[in-house]
């Protein structure tokens, strides 16, 4: 069976290439301001028509639930449910690309694009998967729908939506959001907008602070703008010089005039689920201002940043640091921080172990914020997920897996990592990164081996075998 079905998606690998490039050439960065007819911005709801019309394209049956959430499905209306859900929104591109990051641009045998990876890549994957099957004379007994949601990157609510609206519910599935064999368990994620006073005094002043593109990412840049009086001056240029930057930082200085400075630092963007492999630009400028102002509101807010936040990628200042066996330690993303009036307003990006209890955490991250002096204007909290290696839907997985890989040794894990999985009951995030590659997501120059893409759409065929026939 599976052999017809490799022939078939190997036959197609060019046109495969091709969709996945006529779906990363539309703009869907998520977090735009909503419209009646869009709820996630015209960008996302752009690439969810896109995907429908791929896939009205090739034969499927298609639906959209309320411009947030579409789909493409084969089989039988009466059979039980089996769902693949991918998204089409992206995370902000950042600045420092090689190439459009909208062009699909490839080369040495690599796929370039905001999206090529997470998730627009795999979305595209599963379709040519179910279409292969049904072109190879498959049967299914299980109906298999390819759904697609447009705000996974902020926050998941358009799929929670659809769940919460009583729409129909797979018997199982999965997402290709993450990585290779397969994850059975993903932390629980705490994303928290926050804020403190920061009124601007003393001779030298804050009067902008900008840094980080998303939440849930390493910043890879902030800025600040300061007022400095002519006293204070050899102090900023003493700091400024004697600044030791950290790995893969940089700092510049540039003079407005009138007393008025920048100070732009770059850092490397990472996932927010891994934050110790980054380096970042708004703890390391925090790190910097506090040489620079001595007192004040700013100087006290600018302390505590730098000693309970700090480039600290665990949590363990605020007294959050937590571990299991099942999923190890804790991690604390600090994603963004703007200046408002008098007060700055960031982000905390919390991710803990799978066997700790929801509630418990949740009361524990509210009173370290209060302790820190810290205002929640926003909380969203996402539980954990766990499923052990002899579950059903586990072995079905890793078989097909294993099967298409040869990696007979490989077993499943968890990450720190939230996907759509969480979202829909007996879901698990199987692919599409193997742990051997680095795609860059959530990163410049996100890209995808286009030999592993192939791959990737026979294991997704594999699955499906293992699921719905």
């Amino acid at each position: 069976m599976m052999e017809q079905v490799r022939k078939v998606i190997d036959g197609k690998r060019d046109e495969i290439i091709s969709t996945i490039r006529e779906l990363v050439a539309v703009k869907s960065v998520g977090g735009e301001a909503p419209l009646p007819d869009a709820p996630f911005g015209p960008g996302p709801k752009a690439a969810l028509e896109k995907f429908i019309e791929i896939s009205d394209r090739m034969g499927f049956s298609t639906g959209v639930f309320e411009n947030q959430v579409g789909w493409a499905e084969e089989g039988d209306a009466s059979q039980e449910l089996v769902t693949i859900l991918a998204h089409v929104d992206v995370v902000p591109v950042g600045e420092g690309w090689s190439c459009d990051p909208f062009e699909g641009m490839i080369k040495d045998g690599f796929l370039y694009g905001r999206g090529v990876a997470d998730d627009k890549g795999p979305a595209v994957c599963s379709l040519y998967a179910l279409a292969a099957l049904k072109e190879a004379g498959v049967k299914l007994r299980r109906r298999v729908r390819v759904m697609v949601g447009t705000n996974e990157e902020m926050g998941s609510a358009a799929v929670a939506h659809y769940v919460e609206s009583g729409q129909e519910l797979p018997v199982c599935g999965f997402t290709p959001d993450a990585e290779y064999p397969l994850i059975n368990g993903e932390k629980g994620i705490i994303t928290a907008h926050l804020s403190a006073p920061f009124a601007p005094s003393g001779d030298v002043k804050i009067v902008a602070f900008d840094g980080g593109v998303a939440s849930n990412a390493v910043p890879d840049k902030a800025t600040v703008d300061l007022e400095v009086a002519d006293a204070a001056l050899p102090r900023l240029r003493r700091a400024v010089a004697e600044f030791a930057a950290p790995k893969d930082a940089a700092l510049e200085m540039e003079e407005l005039g009138g007393g008025k400075f920048r100070l732009s630092m770059k850092g490397l963007a990472f996932h927010g689920s891994k934050p110790q492999y980054g380096s970042n630009a708004v703890a390391h400028l925090v790190a910097l201002l506090r040489l620079v102002l001595t007192d004040g509101e700013q100087a006290k807010a600018l302390e505590k940043f730098d000693r309970l936040v700090g480039a600290q990628s665990r949590g363990e200042n605020l007294g959050l640091l937590r571990y299991d066996d099942v999923s190890g330690f804790t991690s604390m993303c600090w994603g963004l921080m703007k200046m408002d009036g008098d007060r700055v307003k960031f982000s905390l990006n919390y991710r803990y172990p799978v066997t700790l209890d929801p509630a418990k955490t949740e009361a524990d991250f509210r009173q370290a914020a209060a302790d820190a002096g810290f205002v929640i204007e926003t909380i969203s909290c996402a539980t954990p997920l766990y499923k052990p290696e002899d579950d059903p839907l586990v072995v079905s997985l890793m078989k097909a897996y294993r099967q298409e890989t040869g990696r007979m040794d490989d077993r499943p894990f968890s990450i720190g990592g939230g996907t759509y999985a969480k979202e829909i009951p007996n879901m698990l995030a199987f692919g599409i990164c193997f742990q051997d590659e680095n795609q860059h997501i959530h990163e410049i120059d996100e890209c995808w081996e286009i030999d592993r893409i192939i791959l990737t759409t026979k294991i997704i065929a594999a699955a499906i075998v293992e699921l719905a026939c």
